[in-house]
């Protein structure tokens, strides 16, 4: 009669390498979802460096300007709010 081939080892050798693609893609997809949740960040600061996207528009408190609050677009495009200073008038002799 032939002889069994007894294991003693819980785990094969060949069981750890079939292992081995398994935790490669799980390491793959932690990395995927760290390095877009990283770019999404640095496009959106990207974007509104480059003038594609503006700022949140809040309003601004009365005490900020002497003079009176304008509204319209600053240089990049973006509507805003900006101060605008009281011209003196001009003296009487």
């Amino acid at each position: 009669m032939a002889k069994r081939k007894s294991i003693t080892s819980l785990f094969n050798r060949d069981d750890l390498s079939s292992w081995n693609f398994i935790i490669f893609l799980t390491l793959a997809f932690i990395l995927l979802i760290l390095v877009l949740s990283a770019m999404n960040k640095v496009s959106f600061d990207l974007r509104s460096r480059a003038g594609y996207m503006c700022p949140q528009l809040s309003l601004p408190r009365p005490e900020d300007c002497r003079g009176q609050w304008v509204y319209k677009q600053d240089n990049g495009g973006c509507p805003g709010f900006l101060c605008v200073a009281p011209t003196a008038a001009p003296k009487k002799k």
